[in-house]
């Protein structure tokens, strides 16, 4: 059996991101995933959070969620320098935004626009790329263990060579993150994958009524290694062909 995660918590050398559509794409992402955002302004030595909202790309500018504590709106609003860090899947993200931001609504809740930046640090923490699925495709997961009552269903994300994110609707309670999971079968296009998984993170999308679940596998053969990494640069060239054809 391959060791495959022996190179999972080495850092890459951080990349600095120029390209306004990668920027967005990434931005788009944090949002789709609620991933909480650390904020840090340069008058202050508190730290704040907050959320994306909106990503919008027609007019460069992004809509950040009420800030958390509330006082730090001011800042905002009084255009101190700000910078933001994000973690996202073993990648950290950076970038600053030297503008005032511009109060307003957003789905009846207040929100911030800024300017989107021009620049971020991406800094993956791990070898293995992660490649979303694509929309169209319906992916199942289905998890289970002699510790579960019943098998639990999911939809699979991303995939990477050392794990994957998965949408589950139905209600779940047993899921317990550092738990592993014997039996975690993936239903890809070119069969089925069976091997073990370990739950890393779990949390709740409020907007959708899911659970995202990451997990990092365990225990599987060398011919679905290779099904994986083939799956995963089929998905990394469909996503090249979308960017491409935004130009």
């Amino acid at each position: 059996m391959p060791d495959l995660f022996s190179d999972d918590t080495v850092s890459l050398p951080p990349q600095k991101l120029t390209s306004a559509i990668e920027i967005s794409s990434h931005l788009r992402a944090l949002m789709t995933s609620r991933t909480p955002l650390e904020l840090r302004f340069t008058d202050s030595k508190q730290l704040y959070q907050s959320y994306i909202v909106d990503v919008d790309r027609d007019n460069n500018r992004i809509a950040l969620d009420e800030i958390i504590p509330n006082h730090g709106q001011q800042y905002l609003i009084n255009g101190a320098e700000l910078e933001v860090t994000t973690h996202r899947e073993g990648v950290r993200m950076t970038w600053l935004h030297h503008q005032t931001a511009l109060p307003d609504t957003f789905e009846g809740s207040p929100c911030y626009w800024l300017s989107t930046p021009i620049q971020a640090t991406y800094h993956q923490r791990r070898n293995a790329f992660r490649a979303n699925t694509l929309p169209e495709q319906s992916l199942e997961v289905q998890i289970d263990s002699k510790i579960i009552e019943n098998p639990i269903r999911g939809r699979l994300l991303d995939i990477s060579a050392t794990g994957c994110k998965v949408e589950i609707k139905e209600p779940c309670h047993s899921l317990k993150p550092g738990q592993l999971y014997e039996t975690f079968t993936i239903s890809l296009p070119a069969g089925n994958i069976i091997l073990s998984a370990e739950l890393r993170h779990l949390y709740s999308i409020e907007a959708t009524n899911t659970l995202q679940a990451g997990f990092k596998f365990h225990a599987f053969t060398g011919a679905d290694q290779r099904t994986i990494e083939r799956f995963v640069y089929q998905l990394q060239r469909e996503a090249r062909r979308s960017d491409d054809a935004l130009f």
